[in-house]
């Protein structure tokens, strides 16, 4: 199983913090999103890593290496312009969709049973929700049956069957739709500043996703405040 990891955001809520480092090496309680994730990630199995950089991708290169051998990772020169939709897309080019992939925003931290949890669940397509939690700022879902019919941050509470924690599972099918649409908004509709779940919400139609339930704590970090209250709710490790 590979794994793809979006690091290429700025992070400009988080300074003076992100003036030296790129968000996803912001540290909770000492220890970087970034490492955070890829050690989840190893702790399960899952060696073959790429990285999309973007901003101060020097940086994310030198801090990476120094703790990590065989990590692949991408830089993105157009971090500026673009979305994440943009950094999925340049992964994925280069990752191939044969296989399908786990793929991860660099900014959520989150315990190693979330990775472990995903790669046990039995649906080919699947994204990591938090069911019953609603949060205005993050990306919910609707379930229809057994399948996810949406998936955007403009969804309603009453809609809401949960909420995404950003952390996702391809099959081969859903690998090469949600490749495709990608390819659709970028190198057809010239559309660089599209979120990746803007192409994900457009295959959920014609592929089956699934609501994976999250197996345990996770939180999204943008600004300071949430970086306290990671802090607060990590501050004791749960080891996997």
């Amino acid at each position: 199983m590979k794994a793809l990891i979006l690091a290429a955001g700025l992070g400009t809520r988080l300074a003076p913090i992100t003036n030296e480092v790129p968000k996803s090496l912001v540290p909770v309680n000492g220890q970087p999103i970034l490492f955070k994730q890829i050690d989840n990630l190893i702790k399960n199995g899952v060696n073959d890593i790429y990285i999309i950089s973007g901003y101060k991708a020097d940086v994310l290169k030198r801090e990476v290496e120094k703790k990590y051998k065989g990590i692949h990772i991408i830089e993105s020169a157009d971090y500026a312009l673009t979305n994440n939709m943009y950094s999925a897309y340049l992964g994925i080019k280069q990752i191939g969709t044969e296989d399908g992939f786990l793929m991860m925003n660099a900014d959520v931290f989150f315990d190693c049973s979330v990775i472990a949890g995903l790669l046990a669940y039995p649906g080919e397509n699947a994204i990591v929700t938090d069911i019953g939690n609603y949060l205005e700022e993050s990306m919910k879902v609707i379930k229809k049956n057994d399948r996810l019919v949406a998936i955007s941050k403009q969804i309603s509470k009453e809609d809401a069957y949960g909420v995404s924690i950003d952390v996702y599972k391809f099959g081969q099918d859903g690998a090469k739709a949600f490749f495709n649409k990608c390819k659709e908004y970028i190198e057809n509709k010239k559309e660089l500043k599209k979120w990746s779940e803007v192409a994900l919400n457009d295959i959920l139609c014609e592929v089956k996703f699934e609501a994976c339930p999250l197996i345990g704590r996770w939180f999204e970090i943008d600004n300071h405040d949430d970086l306290s209250f990671a802090e607060k709710l990590f501050k004791r490790e749960i080891v996997c």
